[in-house]
């Protein structure tokens, strides 16, 4: 294994070992029954990119020649920056030796003492590749909302609330109740779809 040429740091806090790290990758092809009776799959959907690590960390220097901590408490100072970072839920950037790994979410953290270690710590921590969309806005054209070949308004649709029950005294006279828009529309509308 090459010699480790700079210090794993996650969005800028240095630690002074890497004891393990693990890169998952996971793709998922979802299943389409057909009515000739078996399932058809149409695409590969990629998930997002999962790294595990074992970090160290101490008081006193172990690796890293000409990089000193500045005395006790040190490793206690990472582990509350490192708490920050995970309790005000930033986007990380994580830089190995190997690779960076750029817009990272914290998912978990484990920080533990024992008597092995004394005031070091070994931090497992894993975390999750974020994938963010933009929105676009764009114009659609005229001709889009006309209908035929006249080129007329194709008209509106009905924005009214969601269907009102039926009164209790049994009176029908109202389609839905008294609602004024169409059924399939007041239903997508009760059911949260609109």
């Amino acid at each position: 294994m090459a010699k480790a040429k700079k210090p794993v740091t996650i969005n800028g806090i240095p630690f002074d070992a890497l004891i393990d790290e693990e890169r998952t990758y996971e793709a998922e092809s979802p299943d389409y029954p057909v009515e000739s009776g078996f399932v058809v799959h149409d695409t590969i959907i990629l998930k997002p990119l999962m790294l595990s690590m074992t970090l160290y960390v101490t008081d006193t220097p172990v690796t890293w020649k000409n990089r000193g901590h500045g005395g006790g408490g040190w490793a206690d100072s990472i582990i509350q920056r490192l708490e920050n970072l995970y309790f005000s839920r930033q986007i990380v950037t994580v830089v190995t030796s190997e690779k960076t790994y750029k817009s990272m979410a914290i998912q978990s953290i484990s920080i533990a003492k024992s008597a092995d270690v004394g005031y070091a710590r070994q931090i497992p921590i894993t975390f999750k590749e974020i994938r963010v969309t933009q929105s676009k806005k764009t114009t659609i054209p005229d001709s889009y909302g006309k209908s035929g070949e006249s080129g007329t308004n194709a008209g509106t649709a009905s924005t009214s609330t969601g269907s009102t029950p039926p009164s209790s005294s049994g009176n029908s006279d109202t389609a839905g109740g008294g609602s004024k828009g169409s059924v399939a529309y007041n239903l997508a509308k009760s059911a949260g779809m609109l």
